[in-house]
């Protein structure tokens, strides 16, 4: 562990109480309300924004975290409408997904995730926590906050990698409403999307509540030329959600949320892989099993049957008390997602030969309680206490030969029970005699507890044979403590300059799937604990003219065991088992980040942005003679980057451009496939008045094709030539219109 040098703050200045909705930009201190009262700005600047990720109303300048604060106006000049799109703001942080219906997984600074692995960053939306998150519905966004680095000192399970803080828009005593409508187009179909919000007041003063919704529909990004029984794909999407606030006395308050999400795709899979190579694929497949039809860029021949339903609801409830000696918060929710999809068409060609099914029904649950001392004295701490519970049953099925969506075959049900309990505390020192100077050290005790167990049964492959599995019950746990130590220096008031040093951990489990009939499974049955240390140097500094900042950090990440994703194989590459989870690797990460907004003049604003991310993996033995030392730690760009500039005339018209470049990135462990580096082009125009806004946009203007998952072999006829990934989203022109009062 790197030494640190960190440093800051004489004196925390302006705003702890200003909403983050009307913050507009990046870097603020925080004062008791009466003297905020006293000393509240007529005209908002840059000082104005606050940092709430550290659980602590807290400036940008007086922060020692990497964070990107993105406010409500950032997030609505870029149009974000849903969370895979925030990666496009945030520099070394990279969504990927295995399709437009998966999962999103999160790498940041080079600590990757993927489908078949826990996210190693958390969620939280509303204060509820998420470890696999859908393409969530961003309804009403306030603020997005990403820190980067571990956060375990202050939250609750899985934040290894950094975090993610989601705030939608509260009720308030307004009577507020509002409804948008967007349809938009693409190469080979169409969508259109309306979402609305009403909200205000059901006893004045005391309790206030808000009702958002959202409904789309559409066609899927990519087209099937040989779908089964003519089926094209196509995608409903349902969302609700209903929120209260209640204020009994003057220092507590309680909110409470609700919402649900459908979905349904009839003629979609939850992950689509089509061909990275699209001339090798129509020469190996067009004639032979492709009807002499040709794929293109967005197009893919698939025969399987397919539809994926999901359906995820959500509760949860917090509560805060303010006392004189400080606040104590508690918070619990509780969250069901179920999913059934069918149609993974293994072979990847048009004839009937082999589709798959994915089932998981999970239930999670999350508890926590904190104490945090007041506000601006020499000694600020906070203490906590969280449970976390996953109960989750899975399976896969197939379908061997031609068939309907009733011909699946299911594999036993597994069974996983997990569950977190962890004490951890934060405290921060800032001596009389170094006012300049805060030292923060912080502790967290985990105790992980994984219980599996599964029935025996087989799944058939087709042409790679049938794997069988054999009842097991095994259960293990898997305790850790993790400490963060930084230290930050205010060198002038508008420069401040920090250290720190941290532990990030996920804990292990079991490979259900290897507990198969002739596999010796002795060595991959049961994987470790992974833990990681990441250092970092940063600076934060406000323009003389409080008109925009800039920030910048270097960082150092080692891991010596790292989880990592593995298939068993034969000699051709076909599978002889499902996947499993490795633990005997290592890596390392090392780079940099550099972020800036600025108000050029009234009405015109620039923000940019660069993460650039060199990941390789220190050992990764991938059979008895093969270990990819040295290779890129897959699904991490080697860096990117965001230019944007928006400008608002003062009749209401507007205009924003944006370009985001990133860097070349590995598409799996062997290194077999790079996505190339790409630039990204987006256009918006419109004309935004007090009670309605229009406007034209255009996404991936130059229609390049991108593949941001995981890149497999052929699973049905193992190497066949051809490398197989999940592609992003293609040229996307709309127009969306809104109303509110």
């Amino acid at each position: 562990m790197s030494k640190v040098i960190l440093m800051t703050a004489r004196h925390l200045l302006l705003i702890a109480l200003i909403p983050i909705s009307q913050s507009k930009s990046l870097a603020a201190t925080t004062l008791p309300a009466e003297e905020l009262n006293k000393k509240r700005p007529a005209k908002q600047t840059s000082e104005d924004i606050v940092v709430r990720g550290t659980k602590r109303a807290t400036s940008f300048l007086a922060s020692d975290v990497a964070v990107t604060v993105l406010t409500k106006e950032i997030l609505e000049q870029a149009r974000i409408r849903d969370l895979r799109q925030i990666d496009r703001l945030v520099p070394n942080v990279h969504f990927n997904a295995a399709g437009q219906l998966s999962n999103m997984y999160i790498s940041i600074r080079g600590v990757e995730s993927n489908p078949y692995l826990v996210n190693r960053a958390a969620v939280y939306i509303d204060g509820i926590p998420f470890r696999e998150i859908s393409n969530s519905v961003l309804n009403e966004v306030e603020s997005v906050e990403v820190l980067r680095g571990p956060q375990g000192t202050l939250y609750g399970a899985n934040s290894e990698s950094g975090l993610i803080l989601v705030s939608t828009k509260a009720p308030t005593n307004a009577r507020e409403a509002q409804l948008r409508t967007t349809m938009s187009g693409f190469e080979h179909g169409y969508e259109t999307m309306t979402d609305g919000f009403v909200g205000g007041p059901l006893i004045k003063d005391k309790l206030v509540a808000s009702l958002a919704f959202m409904r789309s529909d559409g066609n899927s990004y990519l087209y099937n030329i040989a779908p089964y029984n003519g089926t094209r794909g196509y995608l409903e999407k349902t969302y609700g959600q209903a929120r209260v606030r209640w204020t009994p006395t003057e220092n507590i308050t309680i909110n409470a949320l609700g919402y649900g999400l459908k979905t349904y795709a009839p003629g979609m899979f939850e992950y689509e892989y089509v061909p990275l190579d699209i001339s090798k694929y129509n020469q190996t497949y067009g004639s032979l099993f492709n009807r002499s039809k040709n794929i293109s860029s967005f197009t893919y021949a698939n025969d399987a049957p397919k539809l994926t339903n999901k359906n995820e609801e959500v509760g949860g409830m917090s509560g805060e008390w303010r006392l004189p000696y400080g606040r104590f918060n508690i918070a619990g929710s509780y969250r069901h997602e179920t999913v059934d999809s069918r149609g993974y068409d293994l072979d990847m060609t048009a004839a009937p030969i082999l589709a798959g099914e994915i089932y998981n029904n999970s239930n999670i649950w999350n508890t926590e309680l904190r104490f945090t001392s007041p506000d601006h004295k020499p000694i600020e701490y906070m203490l906590g206490v969280s449970v976390y519970g996953q109960g989750k049953s899975e399976t896969l099925g197939t379908e061997v030969g031609p068939g309907t969506l009733t011909s699946y075959n299911r594999a036993p049900l597994q069974y996983s029970h997990g569950r977190d309990d962890s004490l951890f505390g934060n405290i921060s020192y800032t001596p009389s005699f170094l006012s300049r100077i805060t030292f923060t050290a912080g502790l967290r005790y985990d105790r992980a507890h994984r219980n599996s167990r599964q029935a025996a049964g087989s799944l058939d492959l087709g042409p790679s044979g049938i794997i069988a599995y054999r009842a097991v019950k095994l259960s293990n746990v898997f305790p850790q403590i993790l400490p963060r130590f930084a230290i930050r220096y205010r060198v002038l008031d508008d420069l401040s300059v920090y250290a720190s040093a941290a532990k990030g951990f996920i804990p292990g489990g079991f490979n259900l799937s290897a507990v198969q009939a002739g596999i010796d499974d002795s060595k991959i049955l049961k994987y470790r604990s992974e833990s990681l240390w990441t250092e970092e140097i940063g600076f934060k500094w406000r323009t003389p003219d409080k008109k925009g900042h800039i920030s910048g950090t270097i960082y150092n990440i080692d891991c010596d065991n790292w989880q990592e994703i593995q298939v068993a194989t034969d000699s051709s590459g076909r599978p002889v088992t499902s996947d499993y989870i490795g633990s005997g690797a290592a890596m390392r990460s090392r780079g940099f980040e550099v972020e800036t907004d600025y108000k050029i003049a009234r009405g015109l604003s620039l923000i940019g942005n660069i993460g650039y991310n060199d990941a390789r993996y220190k050992h990764l033995v991938v059979n008895p003679g093969g270990n990819l030392r040295g290779n890129h730690v897959m699904l991490t760009p080697q860096y990117n980057a965001l230019i944007a500039a928006y400008y608002r005339h003062k009749s209401g018209f507007f205009i924003r451009a944006e370009v985001n470049f990133n860097g070349k990135m590995a598409l799996d462990e062997r290194n077999r496939a790079f996505q190339p580096a790409t630039s990204v082009v987006g256009l918006q125009t419109g004309f935004e008045a007090k009670h309605y806004t229009g406007r034209l946009f255009v996404e991936n203007l130059t229609n390049r094709r991108r593949f941001d998952g995981l890149a497999l072999d052929n699973l049905a006829f193992g190497r066949d030539g051809n490398l197989y990934g999940s592609l992003s989203a293609p040229r996307i022109f709309g127009l969306e219109i809104s109303g509110k009062i």
